[in-house]
């Protein structure tokens, strides 16, 4: 990260997030299987300023959970992405530290 990046602790990131504008709806990011709204979802963070300050914090967030104990869509990604995503960033830790 950049030091103009914040931390995924330093939430000040949030204030740039287009999912809080006051236009967006919070429900578009819990589209329940519908491939429509998770469309409208990821199409928003596509576009988000803060996409990697907000998976960041997610998978801190949701550690090692399955997909079916995680919810919504975050930095247009959906629970089984962010499961695999965040088992790929383990197995890639645990190889540098035994390295």
């Amino acid at each position: 990260m950049s030091k103009h990046t914040p931390k995924p602790t330093d939430r000040t990131w949030l204030k740039l997030a287009f999912c809080l504008a006051a236009d967006v709806d919070p429900d578009t990011f819990f589209p329940d299987q519908n491939l429509s709204g998770l469309s409208k979802a990821r199409e928003i963070c596509k576009q988000c300023p803060v996409a990697q300050q907000c998976l960041a914090e997610c998978l801190a967030a949701e550690g090692g959970k399955t997909a079916a104990s995680r919810h919504g869509v975050y930095a247009g990604t959906t629970p089984k992405q962010r499961e695999r995503l965040y088992h790929q960033m383990r197995v890639r830790a645990n190889r540098q530290a035994a390295a």
